[in-house]
């Protein structure tokens, strides 16, 4: 079996974040991770959605973003809105061989493959359309219950998602290819500081900030250590007001979203690390925070349970009282148990590089669009 393709193919993918956004995540980091390892090779366009500020096309790394939609008033969300609806003219407009489509909110999956003559893969980095379905009284879920019976290909991040896909489509072909780490995470000096940080979106629905607080504030004051919160959040008012009622206003401090250098520097020099996510498609921060020499404290709730090391905490699933006493527990350990964790993190973290990550997901693209190829 060859190890490399001789030969290259068309790609279009449909991102709905993009990296410049303020307000993106990690799906279109992990997108331009990989595209621009393949990017010398292949031909890679990407279709991502307007926001304030972006150029209607721009190349990264030989990589083509064009972005659709456009803002309508002070509609916040019309950029995401006019996005999805421009999707099946530019499907069938655009020239490609493969079409790659990150699933996206309200519903995960689309009806775009219906638009399109050439193979299509789901990329699996968003699957919460129950929670929004429960969180906003509309029927969400049919995306995710009905809609993955459209394609018949898959990535994956993690096992436990390769079996949610298969119990809703037993048909799929699924390929599970985790993120990657950059590079950078690697490199922090074993630092131990003074605070306890928190990194993502800042909400109380799918990060479970929330339940971060209300644990973080049955520490005793004397035992706990500042509390900060880095990234952009939809709720700072309604995060300010709970730490108020919590009594823990001056130990916990929203910084806003952070840059790629800031993110190191924050990692190295915090204790260790909060993920108290409700949900997750894989939990990219734990990672990191391996990467970091950090342990992080998590529900024992897939996927996040799946890519966090063994020194890293896992309490009972949205259980403040053990969320407390897993915090109280790091904060307990010892400079040296501390150094002695941090090289079992980074060791665990090894696993997750970029560099055959991009390898896997483009022979997995090559086996899709050309079936057989893989038994040369």
């Amino acid at each position: 079996m060859c190890n490399t393709w001789r030969y290259s193919i068309k790609i279009l993918h449909i991102d709905p974040d993009d990296i410049d956004n303020p307000m993106s995540g990690g799906g279109p980091r992990r997108n331009f991770e990989i595209y621009r390892r393949l990017s010398h090779k292949h031909e890679i366009t990407v279709l991502t959605p307007t926001f304030e500020g972006s150029t209607q096309e721009l190349i990264r790394d030989n990589v083509r973003y064009i972005r659709l939609g456009r803002k309508i008033g002070d509609h916040g969300s019309s950029h995401h809105i006019t996005f999805f609806f421009s999707l099946p003219r530019a499907i069938r407009q655009f020239d490609y061989d493969l079409l790659v489509e990150d699933f996206m909110p309200p519903m995960s999956a689309t009806l775009n493959p219906l638009f399109s003559k050439a193979p299509t893969i789901a990329s699996v980095q968003w699957f919460f359309a129950e929670a929004l379905s429960r969180q906003y009284k509309l029927p969400f879920y049919l995306g995710e219950r009905y809609g993955v019976k459209l394609y018949k290909h898959f990535v994956v991040l993690t096992q436990s998602m390769q079996n949610t896909i298969l119990q809703r489509n037993s048909k799929a072909s699924t390929s599970i290819i985790p993120n990657g780490i950059d590079a950078g995470f690697f490199k922090c000096l074993d630092e131990f500081g003074d605070y306890i940080l928190f990194v993502g979106r800042v909400d109380t629905n799918q990060k479970g900030v929330d339940l971060l607080l209300q644990a973080y504030a049955k520490i005793p004051r004397e035992k706990r250590i500042p509390l900060v919160l880095a990234g952009h959040s939809f709720q700072e008012p309604q995060i300010n007001a709970l730490a108020l009622s919590l009594g823990i206003e001056h130990e916990v401090s929203l910084i806003g979203k952070i840059s790629g250098e800031q993110r190191y520097e924050l990692m190295q020099k915090c204790r260790f690390v909060c993920v108290p996510s409700r949900e997750e498609t894989f939990g990219m921060v734990i990672t990191e925070a391996c990467a970091a020499g950090k342990s992080v404290v998590l529900f024992d709730k897939a996927p996040m349970n799946e890519v966090a090391s063994s020194c890293c905490v896992k309490v009972r699933p949205f259980d403040i009282d053990q969320y407390s006493v897993g915090i109280s527990e790091l904060l307990k350990r010892s400079h040296q148990n501390l150094l002695t964790d941090a090289k079992i993190n980074r060791l665990w973290a090894s696993q997750y590089s970029w560099d055959e990550i991009a390898l896997q997901q483009e022979k997995y693209y090559q086996s899709v669009v050309e079936p057989g190829r893989l038994n040369e």
